[in-house]
């Protein structure tokens, strides 16, 4: 301890505050009794405890593992999107769950259990009234689609509103092979339902036949189509790539759901996908997300999956 108070004369580094501490200690009492050496520990407890909570910060700051919850309709382009941003990268890791709907978005947002969440369309007035933002990642077209056996290409807004309500209940009826329409139908607030009301007017107020199944969840709809080669029914394009089977993507009124269209407005149906959070809340790991979605190997991925980036439809 002698040698220790010889280092204060020479200004080696030692901080003021260890330096005047140094200076009183008493080199005659008992350690354990000597008050410099109760001060000296109480100080340098206190500054381990400030920098072991600094570095722990500072670390949460670099390295996250980023869940972003939601909607079913950009799941699969996203997770795909989270794979090649992982895989470049080993700072932060993003992974999708599988789908909890627009709602479940919205409420981890507000309550804070996520800072990032996905949504497939724009948001309303009154969730944006309650401080959420909203950043646009793609547009994708919404598809009528049919099961692997169906040999129908195109298919019109009329008879579209003849298989739901029930009065076309055979694709011969549709210019195809003989067999039962498997229509598959989804609650009207679907984002994909939506993007065919502002289209079809019809399909607003549109009462299902008996027989249509209606579905709740994306994968719901995925599954039938695989199940059934004769099924019918409509997602965006990019989520039909979790198909196990080799469904048939429709045309309709005589054009066909290419991103190439829908950058021409020749294909009108779509739904927009964004990404939402609170403002001036987003992560390290989110705001890196969102440069790489925006990047050219981002909007390569999207252009890949259908999937139209933000800078075309401008």
């Amino acid at each position: 301890m002698r040698a220790l108070k010889s280092l204060t004369h020479s200004g080696c580094g030692v901080p003021l505050a260890l330096r005047s501490l140094l200076l009183n200690f008493n080199a005659d009492e008992p350690l354990l009794n000597n008050q410099w050496m109760v001060t000296m520990i109480n100080h340098l407890v206190g500054a381990c405890l400030f920098w072991f909570v600094a570095l722990m910060f500072a670390n949460a700051g670099f390295a996250e593992d980023l869940v972003i919850p939601g909607a079913g309709n950009p799941e699969y382009v996203l997770a795909r999107l989270a794979l090649a941003f992982n895989s470049q990268q080993s700072q932060h890791k993003v992974t999708v769950p599988i789908s909890t709907g627009t709602a479940g978005a919205l409420r981890d947002i507000v309550s804070g259990a996520a800072s990032l969440a996905r949504v497939g369309r724009l948001l309303r007035d009154d969730e944006r009234d309650r401080g959420i933002e909203f950043v646009a990642f793609g547009r994708d077209p919404v598809v009528f689609v049919a099961g692997a056996a169906v040999n129908v290409a195109s298919i019109t807004s009329s008879q579209v509103l003849g298989i739901y309500r029930g009065a076309v209940s055979d694709w011969r009826d549709l210019g195809g092979a003989y067999g039962p329409v498997r229509a598959i139908g989804r609650e009207s607030t679907d984002a994909s339902s939506v993007a065919i009301k502002r289209y079809i007017k019809d399909f607003e107020n549109i009462v299902f036949g008996d027989d249509v199944k209606v579905v709740h969840l994306d994968p719901q709809m995925i599954e039938l189509l695989d199940r059934f080669p004769t099924s019918f029914g409509f997602l965006n394009r990019s989520a039909l790539f979790a198909c196990k089977t080799k469904v048939t993507l429709l045309a309709l009124d005589g054009v066909g759901p290419t991103p190439e269209n829908l950058i021409s407005g020749s294909y009108p149906l779509f739904v927009e996908f964004g990404l939402i959070h609170r403002p001036n809340i987003l992560t390290p790991a989110a705001r890196d997300f969102i440069a790489f979605i925006r990047s050219p190997v981002g909007a390569r991925i999207l252009r890949e999956h259908g999937v139209v980036p933000p800078s075309l439809t401008q």
